[in-house]
């Protein structure tokens, strides 16, 4: 955690009645400044509560899965900035071809629809398995899906 992330941890802990809370991460949306960007808008606006990210890329990068109701996580937008306080109350694993309606609307991007949904994450785990080099098979694409909740902004 750098020191703007601390000062605005601090800021959280002051304003929240949390006892000790415990903190995971911080991260942002998607691959770029405006996805950052744009995300973190939707979930400042209440609009998105729900993201699914690759398995594979958790397991590449030795990173571990979220837990539901344990960490608290700094939201960054695009400047890197911290502009919320998160915390994971779901999470779901499942595959590419078996996104619900509900998944879908919570995710909260487009028209909330699963053909939206299925079209723009498809574009995404695409540009982001062929960076990697690694060869894209959406029957065999594991996701990992998070609902969470805003505790501080």
């Amino acid at each position: 955690m750098n020191a703007i992330e601390q000062a605005y941890w601090q800021k959280f802990e002051v304003a929240t009645d949390i006892e000790s809370p415990l903190f995971g991460s911080s991260w942002s949306f998607g691959a770029t400044v405006e996805m950052a960007d744009d995300l973190g808008q939707l979930v400042l606006e209440g609009k998105k509560t729900g993201t699914s990210s690759s398995v594979v890329f958790y397991e590449l990068e030795g990173v571990a899965f979220p837990t539901e109701n344990k960490v608290y996580d700094i939201l960054l937008n695009g400047s890197n900035e911290p502009i919320a306080i998160l915390q994971t109350k779901k999470i779901k694993r499942f595959m590419f071809n078996e996104v619900t309606e509900e998944m879908a609307r919570l995710e909260g991007e487009g028209d909330l629809s699963i053909a939206y949904w299925q079209a723009a994450h498809r574009a995404f785990f695409k540009a982001a398995f062929t960076k990697e080099n690694l060869v894209y098979d959406e029957d065999k694409l594991a996701l990992l899906y998070e609902e969470f909740e805003v505790v501080y902004q």
